[in-house]
């Protein structure tokens, strides 16, 4: 992730941009390693100061302890970014927004004017507001009403946002309407959306470009576009349906970034170990073929050569022999060495046993129903007994079947994610201490190569988009 966020901005300085807008989660995690932060400025670096990084807050760049001065706060601060967020504390119904000022420029900024040659560009920031946006967004657009009452009006005008919109990622709770933005339409001529990492646009004027790289082997997937957007701007015709007058061409552009390759086997055919692994060996061989064509694709290029992919290997249906000769580790260092990978995702959730299909075909006695009605609390207790003794855990299956039940009811209850999350970690390290030391990932300090002299290798954790004047 630091690598491609340098190597993306490289990208885009090639395209001579006028500013970079980042709609928020400029960070991964809210609690920084000085590692991230020593990188973040490094890559921030590549852009020259004549060229403004126009910045605005999202829910993973806040930090997990209210603080005076956040991570974007210091960047802003150290003339890194033009940190822009909206003041909404005050009871009046505007939000208000305070110019930036290079010779002051604060703890962050309201607005930032763009200057060029078919006029000012202005940029508002909306920060990370959660469940509490729609009313922000009535707040922005009565704001930018009187701001360009105060300083003018502006020929066209930008706003950054961190939010989904609802009939574009409709699995996603706490999504605005359209109807919530038509308030916002009426002074805004590009919403610069964040926080969604698949890229979508909307009615013309909503653009989310994704986030150049893919963060989990879900967003990996073929129908999810990952990049940044280029925006270049001309003198607006009779059509242009905007507030302002000048119109936008809009241009997705795809990152290049790391390779995911997924390898499904289901188990169920093979009667041993011995069987399995053979099968696996030739299913690999036969995979060779789609991995290379994959790896050829310009995104996943590194200037002309092929990148190691990230290996995403699952394993399905009921096994039909020990659990424990399921040596699911050399399974992944064989494929891992056959593709080239640089890590190797192994994923096992899908995989029962034949003793647990049994049981849950097993469901008639006296123990799991009673009068007909079947009780829930003593079939979790079979099936997590069971689950535990057949597992890679079963020198401890006791301990593990109890640990399944707490985890199952805590979840019940509505309990903190990240509780749970502590609960089965600390158990974890309890029970097995020799499976949980080390599990880290390593890679070499630059995996994509010399990214001062591939810029081509872009991609980023970021959301990005460029906006660029006619003359250039």
């Amino acid at each position: 992730m630091m690598n491609t966020f340098e190597a993306t901005l490289q990208l885009i300085m090639q395209d001579d941009p006028d500013a970079i807008v980042l709609p928020g989660d400029l960070f991964h995690s809210r609690d920084l390693r000085p590692k991230v932060l020593e990188a973040a400025e490094k890559g921030l670096n590549v852009v020259p100061d004549d060229v403004p990084v126009l910045v605005s807050r999202g829910n993973h760049d806040e930090n997990l302890t209210p603080r005076e001065v956040t991570w974007l706060n210091y960047l802003h601060r150290r003339g890194h970014i033009v940190l822009l967020e909206a003041d909404l504390e005050s009871e009046s119904e505007a939000a208000r927004f305070e110019q930036y000022d290079a010779e002051d420029p604060g703890d962050d900024s309201g607005f930032y004017d763009i200057e060029t040659p078919d006029g000012t560009v202005r940029v508002f920031g909306l920060q990370w507001r959660g469940a509490r946006t729609d009313t922000a967004l009535e707040q922005i657009a009565t704001g930018i009403q009187r701001t360009a009452e105060e300083y003018g009006q502006a020929e066209y005008t930008v706003l950054l946002g961190h939010f989904g919109i609802e009939d574009e990622v409709p699995a996603l709770g706490g999504n605005v309407t359209h109807a919530e933005l038509r308030e916002v339409r009426q002074e805004v001529d590009y919403l610069a959306l964040g926080h969604i990492h698949k890229c979508y646009d909307a009615s013309g004027w909503i653009f989310n470009p994704g986030s150049p790289e893919a963060h989990s082997t879900a967003e990996a997937r073929d129908d999810w576009e990952h990049g940044y957007y280029n925006v270049e701007l001309s003198q607006a015709d009779d059509e242009y349906e905007g507030p302002g007058q000048l119109a936008h061409d809009v241009v997705h552009n795809s990152s290049r970034r790391r390779p995911f390759f997924t390898i499904e086997l289901d188990v169920t055919p093979f009667d041993s170990a011995g069987e399995l692994e053979t099968a696996f060996g030739e299913h690999i061989e036969e995979q060779q073929a789609s991995l290379r064509e994959m790896l050829g694709r310009e995104e996943f290029l590194l200037g002309s050569d092929h990148r190691e992919p990230l290996l995403d290997l699952r394993f399905v249906g009921t096994l039909q022999f020990d659990r424990g000769s399921f040596r699911v580790d050399e399974l992944a260092e064989q494929a891992g060495t056959a593709c080239n990978a640089l890590y190797v995702q192994t994923n096992t959730s899908r995989v029962t046993t034949a003793e647990i299909q049994e049981l849950l075909a097993d469901l008639d006695d006296d123990e799991v129903f009673i009068n007909g009605r079947l009780q829930t609390a003593a079939l979790e207790k079979r099936v997590f007994e069971t689950i535990a003794t057949e597992s890679e855990y079963s020198e401890q299956s006791e301990s593990v079947a109890t640990l399944l039940g707490d985890a199952h009811r805590m979840a019940q209850d509505g309990e903190n994610t990240d509780d749970i999350v502590d609960v089965v970690s600390s158990s974890r390290r309890d029970l097995f201490p020799e499976a949980a030391d080390g599990v880290v990932l390593d890679v070499e300090e630059d995996p994509f190569g010399n990214a001062e002299e591939e810029a081509e290798t872009g991609g980023a954790d970021r959301d990005a988009a460029v906006v660029e004047g006619d003359s250039e």
